[in-house]
């Protein structure tokens, strides 16, 4: 009983699985002798358990038919029954039967199977196509396909392609309905060697003991590490990034999501043929509505065109000339020439001339031209020309020229002989010969060899030849050239000069911590900074609550050193000073203040020095109380200060104290 359960499960098994083949690709094998037409369909459909629907007036039943087929699809069988008199297609589990139309067609018709030439087994999404009109067809689940030819074709070849096969070309001679089984050679896989594994073939043991004896000890290197001592920096630290690498990882997503497109635009039967065909075909012109509906029809992306217009989009392996689409534009390989689009563009190589999109264009590789998009560029290669984008432009290479964007321009690798200009900002993560200007920010991560503009902040990550202008400039390192802004950094500084409120550098470059004295405050705390032809100077002087006194005062000034010798320097300052008198009352008492001062090296990192110093003062009251040194006055009277009526005072002073640094 369990084993007749068995057999009827099994039995059932198998009936749903050939139900779940459409009637013409089931396997049957059947053998017929002299039958009669209408006997032998009932056979064949008994043996495939399906039915036939036909008219029996179309044919002639009492044919009689011979036929040995052994595990074949029944769309052969029929096929040698009626050759090309009749037409078949599947509908539910019923064949429905035709007769062939005797009139006149335009057209006729290919089909067969496509199938190993080894194993006989059926190869689905081969591609078959003829290469003058390029109609094609792809091979389905079953290895079955079916193409349509005109009958004005003088020649007629049929090329066949399937990655791992051998390519096969066709000579169809009759133009008449055909029925045409393909056989394909699948191309040999060469034998892997391990090459590592034979040309290492001994092992350690198999050495002579005595030769191992021979060989010299290897002593162990002991370095001594001895600790670096840390030098006392301002220098803020500009963190360094491995920027190539986490770029081209960018860059590979970036390309991955452009195939990603491009698999979108176009049909499973184009992807098919892109996989199978390598040939290249070229037509002077041709005229889309979509990527599959146009005069190239499934093959497009095997085809280069010269003129290409596309309704609402095209898709295309080039172009040659020009190419117009409504909305869109895909081409796999290369553009030469103009390429315009009501949206975008979507090229997959190359582009050589001018390129124009109401939204944007996307590039695989290099770019030589004019781009211009409503919102963005991106070249995945090297860019030479002019780039516009109301957002923004990128080249993840190389780029030479101009790049003009509303929101900011980047460049993966260098920039050479350009112009970047931004509303916001602009990024170069390698070195930079040009000019970039932006609104807010610029960026190099590499060598600066030109001009940076900015609203903002500057940035140079190794070194800055040239000319930094922003109220923020940072550079790794200041080999010539100027830093213009509120605030100058260097981490080292050779031939710059940075020019600003504050500039530090850190070697090569000028810091000075000073205790001082003078006639006008008994103790002043000076701070100056940037390199030794150029430096800032803060400074403070307070009075301990002394009489006839100033409470305090503060000042900013710039000042210039020569180094005479290791241990001679001269200093030349000048500094503004406001004098804090009378308590709260901020009334106009500015001291002006110029010296000319020697520098004594005493150790290493102090100094003594003396400065006489010529001297200004503008104030509301009436003067100052030098004390001992009333004597050393110039002169004393009333006078305008910026517009201001003011008592003017000049005097000689000294001043005199240590240097850190």
């Amino acid at each position: 009983m369990k084993k007749l359960f068995t057999f009827f499960l099994l039995l059932s098994i198998t009936q749903v699985f050939a139900q779940s083949r459409p009637p013409l690709e089931r396997i049957i094998s059947i053998k017929i002798s002299n039958e009669r037409l209408d006997n032998a369909l009932k056979s064949i459909a008994s043996a495939g358990n399906f039915s036939f629907s036909y008219n029996p007036d179309e044919f002639s039943v009492e044919k009689r038919v011979s036929i040995s087929a052994q595990n074949q699809a029944v769309r052969e069988i029929l096929s040698d029954i009626f050759g090309n008199t009749a037409t078949f297609k599947n509908r539910n589990n019923y064949i429905i039967l035709k007769k062939a139309s005797e009139e006149p067609q335009k057209d006729f018709f290919v089909m067969g199977y496509v199938s190993d030439g080894e194993t006989g087994l059926k190869i689905e999404k081969a591609s078959i196509y003829e290469p003058v009109t390029l109609a094609s067809a792809v091979s389905n689940q079953y290895g079955y396909y079916r193409l349509k030819i005109p009958k004005e074709l003088n020649h007629v070849n049929l090329l066949v392609r399937k990655q791992n096969y051998q390519d096969e070309r066709i000579l169809i001679r009759s133009k008449q309905d055909k029925t045409l089984n393909i056989k394909l050679l699948s191309i040999p896989k060469l034998p892997k060697v391990d090459t590592i594994a034979r040309l290492i073939s001994f092992k350690i043991d198999s050495l002579p003991n005595k030769k191992l004896d021979s060989l010299p000890v290897i002593q162990p290197v002991i370095t001594k590490i001895e600790p670096v001592e840390a030098k006392d920096s301002i220098i803020i630290e500009i963190p360094r990034i491995d920027y190539p690498e986490y770029w081209n990882t960018a860059k590979e997503q970036l390309q991955i999501t452009q195939r990603r497109l491009t698999d979108w635009f176009i049909t499973t039967k184009q992807n098919i043929h892109l996989d199978n065909v390598r040939d290249t075909l070229y037509r002077p012109a041709q005229i889309s509505f979509l990527p599959f509906i146009g005069t190239n029809h499934y093959l497009s992306g095997n085809v280069i065109n010269n003129l290409s217009i596309n309704i609402i989009g095209g898709y295309s392996l080039g172009v040659r000339s020009l190419e117009i689409g409504g909305f869109f534009n895909v081409v796999r390989g290369k553009v030469y020439g103009i390429q315009a689009s009501g949206f975008a563009n979507l090229v997959g190589q190359d582009v050589k001339g001018v390129q124009m999109a109401g939204f944007g264009s996307i590039n695989g590789r290099n770019f030589y031209g004019v781009q211009a998009s409503g919102f963005g560029n991106l070249n995945g290669g090297s860019t030479g020309g002019i780039q516009m984008a109301g957002f923004g432009n990128a080249s993840l290479k190389n780029f030479s020229g101009i790049q003009a964007a509303g929101f900011g321009n980047f460049v993966l690798e260098d920039t050479h002989a350009s112009i970047q200009a931004a509303g916001f900002g602009n990024a170069t993560i390698g070195s930079t010969n040009g000019l970039q200007v932006a609104g807010f920010g610029n960026f190099t991560g590499k060598d600066l060899k030109g001009i940076q503009i900015a609203g903002t902040v500057n940035v140079v990550g190794e070194t800055m030849s040239g000319l930094q202008i922003s109220l923020f400039n940072f550079a790794q390192k200041a080999q010539s050239g100027h830093q213009i802004g509120l605030f100058n950094f260097a981490k080292e500084s050779e031939n710059s000069i940075p020019i600003g409120l504050l500039s530090f550098a850190g070697k090569g470059g000028y810091k000075r911590f000073e205790l001082s004295t003078d006639e006008v405050n008994w103790f002043n705390l000076t701070f100056k900074t940037g390199v030794k032809r150029f430096y800032n100077i803060l400074t403070a002087g307070y009075n301990f609550g002394l009489a006839d006194k100033p409470d305090f005062s503060l000042g900013y000034g710039l000042g210039t050193a020569w180094k005479l010798n290791r241990t001679f320097w001269l200093n030349f300052d000048v500094v503004s000073s406001h004098i804090q008198q009378n308590g709260n009352y901020w009334n106009l008492n500015q001291h002006s203040k110029a010296s000319l001062g020697l520098e004594i090296h005493a150790t290493r990192h102090i100094a003594l020095f003396v400065s006489p110093t010529l001297n200004l003062l503008a104030s509301k009251d009436e003067g100052i109380n030098l004390g001992k040194m009333n004597s050393w006055k110039i002169s004393e009277k009333q006078g305008y200060y910026f517009g201001q009526r003011a008592t003017l005072t000049s005097w000689v002073g000294i001043q005199g104290g240590i240097r850190i640094f």
